[in-house]
């Protein structure tokens, strides 16, 4: 029952209060990710950033103002690696909050939040009572097929906690959860291993951030941005943890990678 009323108010939303057609196409113009989705995902794609900015509120700190391309620029990035999932993944939390730059650890709250650590500098942050806090021009470094991706480094942490704590294995349903356990054990204690092998080289060296190498959280997380970002990347260091986020997101990032550089 509620999930039809949900399904009914989110058509209503998509009809009522769609994205302007001048705001999806610079946003489109701009994300080199998006690159090689096809129409009706592309479809999908605006449906669901629609759905988002619509049910997510968005709150601005230190006198940052957004406009309506600059809120899609965000939602859409949030919304790509549940293209196939569905937005009820997002269930249980309502927040964004944006600063217009990172945010230090000399600021242990938040507007009232608490964080969940206090690393810093940051760009992004999970915060313990549901918000995510996002650093504005981390946004806007994003999506441009660098390999980072600070919006889709904290939504996969969101996917992350699905199953009831941040350990590198979101709810599972069509792989073998010790497949995944097996495989992404493996890659994570190999990656430690380089990182630590290589020790302040290692950023210049290696093809994944290094911050992966925290934990198996992080690992699931950095390795997300990487999926979407440069999945040549992902494939060519880690083909299996490749194939498992493929099986996982339903989504073959690698392909559209290829058909983008054949332009």
């Amino acid at each position: 029952m509620f999930a039809w009323l949900r399904k009914r108010r989110r058509e209503r939303l998509v009809q009522t209060r769609p994205i302007s057609a001048d705001a999806w196409r610079r946003t489109t113009e701009r994300l080199v990710i998006l690159d090689g989705l096809n129409q009706e995902e592309c479809s999908r794609l605006r449906q669901l950033t629609t759905i988002f900015i619509n049910e997510k509120q968005f709150e601005l700190t230190q006198g940052l103002t957004l406009d309506e391309s600059q809120k899609v620029l965000l939602a859409v990035q949030a919304c790509l690696p549940v293209l196939e999932l569905g937005l009820d993944c997002y269930n249980g939390w309502n927040t964004l909050i944006l600063t217009p730059g990172e945010f230090l650890e000399s600021e242990p709250e938040i507007d009232g939040y608490l964080r969940k650590d206090e690393a810093g500098p940051l760009g992004g942050e999970v915060l313990e009572l549901g918000p995510v806090i996002l650093s504005w021009t981390d946004v806007e470094d994003s999506g441009l097929g660098r390999g980072y991706n600070v919006v889709i480094h904290e939504m996969a942490h969101k996917l992350d906690l699905e199953n009831g704590a941040y350990d590198g294995a979101p709810l599972l349903e069509t792989i073998d959860p010790q497949v995944w356990k097996t495989v992404l054990s493996s890659a994570f204690e190999d990656f430690r291993r380089k990182v630590e092998r290589l020790g302040h080289r290692a950023e210049r060296v290696l093809r994944l951030d290094p911050y992966a190498a925290s934990d198996p959280a992080e690992f699931f997380a950095v390795l997300s941005e990487t999926f979407f970002e440069r999945p040549d990347h992902l494939y060519g260091d880690y083909p299996g943890v490749y194939g498992l986020f493929k099986l996982f997101y339903r989504q073959d990032t690698l392909a559209r990678f290829q058909k983008r550089r054949k332009k």
